[in-house]
């Protein structure tokens, strides 16, 4: 039901999980191994000239491994094939969480070119207004020019005056770029959060880097041989080690300063080289004060140097807690004392033999940088692993064979209440990293992506808005000449009518002249004159012809008189008609 590896008695019953390869197979495959780790940790030193062993040895220490083929005889392991099988697992969440963050950024997408359609629809529709506009305006140029063509449009353009479907053009802009001008002011608030989002980010990166530089003094701390050779003499330990980082500390000190002098490159990855150096030589200085103030012949063992490292470290705990400040610095380096104190107090009841060391698979190891479980003996047994590769904690004197269903659901978790108790303060530290890292990793590419998209949105909408003040500015030019034109014409337009009105006064005159007219007649004609748009001039001479018709003796005009009438008449009409109105134009444009 569970494999389980007890490490009381520690036996490995695990069977390999691959069939034998070849001596050139594994050679291959262990060349392709340390080729990848050393990429892996050249990515984080840009600058590294290492070739790729010491490269691949460095990244795979972090670890507890010491070359490719722990890694190869490790993946052949029924371990590994747990192993396998987790990657695999993180492998599809994490394509599952890209496929959301892209499915996320997509709806934004259609979101914005939902709107940017709406409002391209707006600008179509003021486009197709001002063409209109734009028709009447040269209709009203040139319809002096033809009358027939003046005639043809009349039926089919609106009558109403251009400046009226002007200013509406003119309001619909307006309209327009203000519905624009409040998604930008929406896109850039977007835009300002997703920065304030970023630049969180980067604070919390920031504030892991300061982190990684205390658990690489407790790890110089947990490298100490003080389970191999725990009968070694540490003062002679620790001046072998004061030479070997005097040498570490010249060699990133003469890398810092080649790396100041260098004025070229990506700010940010110069950034991150900068701070790993100074990460080193902090880390380096630190253990070498520390190594040169216990050097004496009083520490006798190991387990007293541990003892005054855990006591210097409280001490800056006590300095750091009775500061006032309050500010982040303060925050991160508490942190990481705090986790040096734990990972100190681990070591030393190890080294009391109070708790042994478990790796991921519970075999016992005497090696912190192997070691995932910090565990008492008698609760070692209690720990079992199951096939999936999760952890359950059986209550005391429980048989795995005999436990049903809701038994193992108790166990496991049981492990979860107690595995921050049991796991090494080093693990749960990087374990709650990892976990921060992800997370912040998560909201970083979901950020950027959409600061994308958000920025492609804000350009197009920008063009957009810039076509459209373009648009109203030529519709208020269009406007302000209408108006211009309208103000320096010497006679008002003809009416619509116009021609209509003519003809009826024209034949109306002419009726007079044959006979003395009735006075529903004449009333009509005089009506007709007064509501046509002829100047008030031409007017009063026809009203005058009218009373003259009006006020004739007898029943019928005279031929001369009538004649006489009628000249006036028509010579007066004559005077106002359509086609010597286009005439005189026609001139004054010649």
């Amino acid at each position: 039901m569970v494999s389980r590896n007890s490490v009381i008695p520690a036996i490995n019953t695990l069977p390999p999980i691959e069939q034998e390869l070849t001596p050139t197979e594994q050679k291959f495959i262990l060349e392709h191994l340390e080729t990848w780790f050393a990429d892996l940790e050249r990515s984080t030193q840009p600058e590294t000239a290492e070739a790729n062993p010491y490269l691949a040895t460095q990244f795979l220490s972090r670890f507890g491994l010491k070359n490719a083929l722990d890694v190869f005889k490790f993946l052949k392991t029924a371990g590994g094939d747990v192993t396998l099988t987790m990657i695999v697992r993180e492998i599809i969440k994490e394509e599952l969480r890209i496929q959301s963050i892209s499915e996320q950024n997509t709806a934004e997408m259609l979101r914005q070119q939902r709107l940017l359609f709406m409002l391209m629809g707006i600008i179509a529709q003021r486009k197709e207004l001002a063409k209109n506009v734009d028709q009447l305006i040269r209709f009203e140029n040139d319809k002096h020019l033809k009358s027939m063509h003046m005639e043809q449009k009349t039926e089919t353009l609106s009558e109403r005056p251009p400046v009226t479907l002007i200013d509406e053009m003119i309001d619909h802009y307006i309209e327009t770029m203000k519905v624009l001008d409040e998604e930008l002011d929406e896109i850039e608030d977007q835009l300002d959060h997703i920065e304030e989002e970023l630049n969180e980010i980067e604070e919390e990166e920031r504030r892991v880097e300061e982190l990684h530089s205390h658990i690489e003094i407790l790890d110089t701390f947990l490298q100490l041989p003080i389970l191999q050779h725990p009968q070694e003499n540490p003062a002679a330990f620790v001046q072998r080690r004061i030479t070997s980082l005097m040498r570490e500390l010249e060699r990133y000190k003469e890398q810092e300063a080649q790396f100041k002098n260098k004025t070229t490159g990506d700010i940010r990855t110069q950034e991150m080289e900068k701070n790993r150096l100074g990460r080193h030589i902090r880390t380096i200085e630190h253990e070498l004060n520390f190594h040169k103030v216990h050097l004496n012949p009083t520490v006798t063992n190991f387990e007293d140097l541990f003892h005054l490292a855990l006591q210097q470290t409280r001490g800056k705990i006590q300095e750091l807690q009775s500061q006032q400040s309050v500010s982040g610095q303060v925050h991160v380096e508490l942190e990481g004392l705090q986790l040096r104190e734990r990972g100190l107090l681990s070591a030393l009841k190890v080294m009391r033999n109070k708790k042994i060391l478990l790796n991921d698979q519970l075999e016992q190891v005497f090696d912190f940088s192997q070691a995932r479980f910090s565990i008492k003996p008698e609760d070692a047994r209690r720990l079992v692993q199951r096939k999936d590769g999760s952890y359950a904690l059986l209550p005391k004197d429980a048989d795995p064979e005999n436990l049903i269903y809701q038994d193992w659901v108790q166990a496991q978790i049981a492990f979860e209440q107690a595995k921050a108790k049991i796991q090494t303060p080093r693990f749960n530290f990087m374990e709650k990293i990892q976990e921060n890292l992800q997370r912040q990793r998560e909201r970083k590419e979901h950020h950027l992506s959409l600061r994308e998209v958000l920025q492609a949105q804000r350009m197009e909408m920008q063009n957009a808005r810039k076509e459209m003040g373009e648009a109203l500015k030529g519709a208020q030019a269009q406007r302000a000449l209408l108006l211009k034109r309208d103000n320096l014409s010497p006679n008002p337009n003809p009416s619509p009518d116009f021609h209509e009105s003519y003809s009826q006064m024209r034949e109306k005159f002419e009726f007079l002249a044959l006979k003395k007219p009735q006075k529903k007649d004449l009333d009509e004609v005089r009506n007709l004159v007064k509501n046509s748009s002829i100047s008030p001039e031409v007017k009063g001479k026809l009203d005058q012809l009218i009373e003259q018709a009006d006020n004739a003796p007898g029943k019928n005009y005279g031929a001369t008189e009538r004649l006489r009438f009628l000249r006036s008449a028509r010579q007066l009409l004559k005077d106002v008609s359509p086609a010597l109105d286009m005439d005189s134009t026609l001139r004054k444009k010649d």
